[in-house]
């Protein structure tokens, strides 16, 4: 009789431990099922990198534009603030803004001369000599003021200062000097010294470029007097374009009647008159300063008076932001009490 197999008795021909292994047929579908799930990974880690990437250049592209418009508006309030000078009887002079002697600046006790606080250039007037690399085609806004805070009189050097008398015993009502000795005007009680305040004559403009011979950013850049020397200083990168329109008051009650691109005679004799703005209408266009890959800008933006810019079908993106700012200090001399 045969033996019988008892449990756990390998079978007949079996080799003991021996493992079934992959085939070629599974071990390439399991690569390439890894590939495409790799391949899956990698495209959604791309796609979420570049839409990282268009985010932080929108939110920087916004922040540009919301803080240019916020420094020019800022800048555009204070714009004829000169102190106490009362100007009744005043002749309003546009000088030369890159002039740095005291005698071209437009001040004057007699005949009563100044500056008025607000002016430009059109898009397609020269440049001024102390503008360089201007972008073609883009206007110039030109502000006056002078400092909200006071210089002691030893300080009052080098640059251009005003010192406003309050006192009628003063021999003038105003100076605008760099030499300390010259500021010897009163205050109401006739004892103390006036405050002294530095005067400003600041140029905005956009340039070419942000570090011209680097690169080709387009910035919007101020020149102004500093240390007897006219400096040039970039304030935003990827400004591109800036469109001015000046509220211009014909009937002198403080507030604009009409805005305009520049002075029009023609229309009036308040209307050709820089001393008759009170208001500034701005347009700011930006564009981000780096590239979108893929993308391609073909709108057109709204500039006021100057019209529509042409679609520019590149790889920027754009954005146009406009604000109107009331120049406060004339405005406000032109206010029924």
């Amino acid at each position: 009789m045969a033996a019988s197999r008892t449990r756990g008795d390998a079978a007949p021909g079996a080799s003991a431990g021996r493992s079934r292994g992959f085939t070629l047929i599974e071990l390439m579908v399991a690569m390439t099922i890894g590939v495409l799930v790799i391949g899956a990974v990698v495209m959604v880690f791309a796609s979420t990198s570049r839409g990282r990437s268009s985010l932080e250049r929108s939110s920087r592209l916004t922040e540009n534009a919301h803080y240019a418009l916020d420094f020019l508006s800022d800048e555009l309030r204070v714009a004829g603030y000169f102190a106490e000078v009362s100007f009744v009887g005043v002749s309003w002079q546009v000088t030369n803004p890159c002039a740095t002697a005291l005698a071209n600046l437009g001040w004057s006790n007699a005949p009563f001369t100044a500056p008025v606080g607000v002016a430009g250039y059109q898009a397609t007037d020269p440049s001024p000599a102390c503008v360089s690399n201007r972008k073609p085609n883009t206007p110039i806004l030109v502000l006056r003021r002078v400092s909200v805070d006071t210089t002691p009189a030893a300080n009052a050097t080098v640059d251009a200062y005003l010192q406003v008398s309050k006192c009628n015993a003063d021999p003038k009502f105003f100076v605008v000097s760099n030499q300390p000795a010259d500021f010897t005007l009163h205050n109401i009680d006739c004892a103390t010294i006036a405050d002294i305040r530095r005067l400003y004559v600041r140029i905005y403009y956009i340039a070419t470029c942000d570090v011209c011979g680097s690169d080709s950013i387009p910035t919007l850049k101020r020149v102004d007097l500093v240390n007897a020397a006219l400096t040039t200083t970039p304030i935003v990168e990827g400004v591109e374009n800036l469109a001015i329109e000046y509220g211009f008051d014909a009937d002198g009650d403080g507030n604009p009647d009409r805005f305009l691109a520049f002075p029009d005679a023609t229309l009036g004799p308040g209307y050709g008159d820089w001393s008759n703005v009170m208001a500034v209408r701005v347009y700011l266009l930006l564009r981000s300063t780096d590239t979108q890959p893929g993308y391609q800008d073909p709108k057109q933006f709204d500039l006021g008076l100057a019209g529509y810019t042409a679609p520019a079908n590149d790889d920027y993106k754009r954005t146009v932001m406009s604000s109107v700012v009331r120049i406060n200090n004339p405005a406000g001399q032109r206010e029924t009490p």
